[in-house]
């Protein structure tokens, strides 16, 4: 499985139908088709993590799952006009009703409306796309939200092809209308502009650098920090296969010989070969490279290309923030706030229909997010009150009973034009008839 999110991404052409779908085994730059390398190659050293093996690195997963969670945090509401100029509320009724537990609590038999937003992201980050059929009953309203393990687009027709596993077992649909089908696509777009590009392809380098570094620190540490040498004899005058006689050798022998000295070289701890009249350190300990420190790097690379604050990764060491509450505010403004509006876009336009406009709407709510945060939650509550909230209003946000006469509604009055009747009625100001001279004043 470790390459199966690679290959899904892999675009090929079928018919005239961009497709994320898996390759041809017969495909010569499939990985699984590559030629094993050697050990005198130094690129059989580099890890390139891919699939659910880049999870392997420790900031990478932290990040990743960081996304996928508050993402998946989110409520979906299908909401109406209240009333001609009134605000938007939730509709609990009717088909409204029907589709707001499908966003909100069970999308189909084998998922939780949470788990379908992570797997959402997850696929985003890895595939560069995420599809989400829409089974529609006789009436043409949604029945039910599969989310789909592969899919391609027919740009011609503007039909899908999906895969998803359903309640008795996997599904294959084929010409499937858009008008079905949430596509949800990565920042990141193809240049047709049909199809997302996963994020791990930006941070291949970093999580190539990341495992290696780990993979070199590990084998270190397990050799207890030994340093590889060649160690050689003095050089016989005149001997047989010695750089003086390399002459007498014809190529073939020369070559296997480079390849022997290659492969020993980094193959083993201690090289034995003939000729040399030294030692040699050709390695050096986990301390001296300081692998173990260049973590840090990791961190930030990855902190960098998520979108996610160093000290959300974990990672205090750097961070500019005074307040953790400031680096949280700004992975919500700035990473999770714009996958909120896309992930409204989709479903707007396909659940929607134009003449809806204005009247309903699908809205992604962050409320939930600030749920454990409840100096944050009290001071909004506040401000609330003073710009028109009723208390009922405020307690039915956290799940209370209304109160008697909790209804009514507030607006501060702590500003007032100057020279206005209520800063005279509170003693600000002074009628212009009862006006006294003030001290000074002639």
């Amino acid at each position: 499985m470790d390459n199966f999110f690679v290959k899904m991404f892999q675009r090929r052409e079928v018919g005239g139908r961009v497709t994320n779908g898996v390759p041809s085994t017969t495909d010569p730059n499939a990985p699984e088709n590559q030629p094993p390398q050697t050990g005198g190659n130094w690129e059989a050293n580099v890890i390139k993590p891919v699939g659910r093996s880049s999870l392997l690195v420790p900031a990478w997963c932290r990040g990743v799952s960081l996304i996928m969670q508050t993402m998946g945090q989110m409520v979906v509401q299908w909401q109406k006009m209240n009333g001609e100029g009134g605000n938007f509320v939730e509709d609990r009724y009717g088909i409204a009703g029907k589709i707001n537990y499908l966003l909100q609590v069970r999308p189909n038999p084998l998922m939780t409306a949470s788990e379908m937003q992570e797997q959402i992201e997850f696929r985003k980050i890895y595939w560069g796309n995420a599809y989400v059929y829409i089974e529609r009953n006789e009436l043409g309203d949604p029945a039910a939200l599969w989310l789909c393990t592969g899919g391609g687009y027919d740009p011609m027709a503007d039909t899908y092809s999906l895969t998803y596993n359903g309640q008795y077992g996997p599904r294959v649909l084929m010409e499937v209308p858009a008008s079905d089908v949430l596509h949800f696509k990565n920042v990141f777009l193809t240049d047709d502009m049909y199809m997302g590009v996963p994020m791990i392809w930006v941070a291949m380098n970093t999580l190539s650098i990341a495992a290696t570094g780990s993979e070199q620190a590990l084998q270190d540490m397990a050799k207890g920090g030994k340093m590889k040498l060649i160690i050689g004899e003095e050089k016989p005058s005149g001997a047989p296969g010695t750089v003086s006689s390399f002459g007498l050798l014809n190529k073939t022998q020369i070559d296997n010989y480079a390849k022997e000295i290659q492969e020993k070289l980094y193959g083993n701890d201690v090289v034995g070969i003939r000729g040399l009249d030294k030692v040699q350190v050709v390695s050096q300990t986990s301390q001296q490279l300081q692998l173990l420190e260049s973590r840090g790097f990791e961190v930030g690379e990855i902190a960098r290309i998520l979108g996610i604050p160093r000290i959300m990764m974990m990672e205090e060491q750097g961070s500019n923030y005074k307040m953790p509450e400031h680096a949280t505010q700004e992975f919500l403004l700035r990473t999770i706030q714009p996958r909120i509006r896309k992930h409204e876009d989709e479903l707007n336009s396909k659940l929607l229909r134009p003449e809806d406009f204005g009247k309903r709407r699908i809205h992604v709510c962050e409320l939930p997010l600030r749920r454990l945060d409840a100096k944050g939650q009290a001071e909004i509550d506040k401000l609330h009150l003073e710009c028109g909230w009723s208390p009922n209003e405020i307690r039915a946000a956290y799940d209370l009973p209304s109160i008697p006469d909790g209804d009514a509604h507030y607006v501060s009055t702590n500003l007032a034009e100057v020279g206005s009747d209520k800063l005279r009625s509170n003693g600000g100001g002074r009628p212009a008839e009862t006006q006294e001279p003030a001290a000074g004043e002639q």
